[in-house]
């Protein structure tokens, strides 16, 4: 009797599980967070590799020691940006003298090792060992592992982007510059450098769109000691947004100008009119402890930190945007008046040295 009762139980238990709405639930698992692809972009202004620059790097240790404490940062970030401002042509060119640049060949790796992977060469120091210099840097640094964006042994590749991919993410890199100290260009034949033409830029950026996620634009303008953008600064940057630009990074001004970030057809755009210098020896009398701090303008820089995340399958959108404010130590004053022999000129993170307390926020 029982064994029956039992029989049945299963019957009628079996029968209701195929009736509509009566089938076993499965167990509802929490719902999965998955992150976004990012990828963290770095830039940081001129690099300047003056006499002296030199000299500090050779009396202590490298080029690399001349900005060891940023170096994290970089070594952390998917990408990291520069504008080279100097040549690396030392079998062609001639050694390096006021306005008229050149740089060891060791620079290119120092570079590489401290975490750049992109570099602009269009800016106006672009021919100062003439074209063959020109060549000369292009090779040293692909050599090297880097990409330098805004050249080419001839007008075609100089235009084409170069797309990194980072994460699933593609990235297309221009440059262009506004002045030349010596014009070179020759066109159709031989080595180029972009010259800043609205209507070609434009172009070149809309095909850069068709092609990667993000478009970052490297442009060499405005006027040097000026913290505002000029009329044509913000013009030029309007142009480029327009034609699909997501990222602009300005260099020339040697001071920082500011970063702006706004809303275009439904997409987040920023540019950085002036990220300043990064290694120099400019501003070299400058004393912090007696004179103003307007007057030490051009041993600020910044790093720009730009995160690009990937929202949907198709849509690529800048995330974040802000910076780290960078400076220059550079004894020249104590060089100067005997107190020392040893040149030392490095940069520093402003967060990090303020963060110590003095002796930092009495010197700056």
């Amino acid at each position: 009797m029982i064994r029956v009762m039992a029989s049945s139980f299963l019957l009628v238990f079996v029968t209701l599980l195929l009736l509509p709405g009566c089938q076993a639930r499965k167990p509802q698992l929490p719902p999965v967070s998955i992150e976004p692809a990012r990828v963290m972009l770095v830039a940081v202004g001129d690099i300047l590799m003056h006499q002296d620059v030199q000299k500090a790097a050779i009396q202590n240790g490298g080029f690399e020691s001349l900005w060891a404490e940023v170096t994290p940062l970089f070594q952390n970030a998917d990408l990291v940006f520069g504008n080279l401002e100097t040549p690396i042509a030392p079998l062609i060119g001639q050694p390096g003298q006021p306005y008229l640049f050149n740089a060891p060949a060791e620079l290119a790796e120092a570079l590489r090792r401290s975490g750049f992977t992109i570099l602009s060469i269009a800016n106006n120091h672009a021919y100062d060992q003439g074209t063959l210099g020109l060549v000369e840097t292009q090779t040293r640094l692909e050599v090297a592992g880097l990409v330098a964006i805004g050249c080419g042994r001839n007008q075609l590749q100089a235009l084409t982007p170069r797309i990194l991919e980072r994460n699933g993410i593609r990235i297309a890199f221009l440059a262009w510059t506004d002045l030349f100290n010596l014009h070179l260009n020759r066109e159709g034949q031989g080595p180029w450098v972009n010259g800043m033409d609205e209507e070609q830029a434009g172009e070149a950026v809309r095909a850069a769109r068709s092609q990667a996620d993000v478009v970052v634009v490297s442009v060499h303008w405005g006027k040097e000691g000026r913290h505002e953008p000029t009329l044509r600064q913000r013009a030029v940057a309007a142009h480029l947004f327009a034609a699909g630009a997501d990222l602009i990074l300005g260099h020339h001004p040697h001071v920082l100008q500011p970063l702006e970030v706004s809303e275009l057809g439904g997409r987040r755009v920023a540019v950085a009119y002036s990220l300043g210098n990064f290694i120099s020896n400019q501003d070299r009398v400058y004393d912090p402890a007696q004179m103003p701090l307007v007057q030490g303008d051009e041993r600020d820089g910044a790093a720009v930190v730009a995160t690009f995340a990937r929202k949907t399958p198709n849509r690529v959108e800048l995330e974040k945007f802000g910076y780290i404010p960078l400076w220059t130590e550079n004894n020249w004053r104590e060089v100067n008046a005997g107190e020392t022999g040893q040149r030392v000129i490095r940069v520093v993170r402003l967060d990090a040295a303020e963060r110590q307390g003095p002796p930092w926020t009495q010197r700056r």
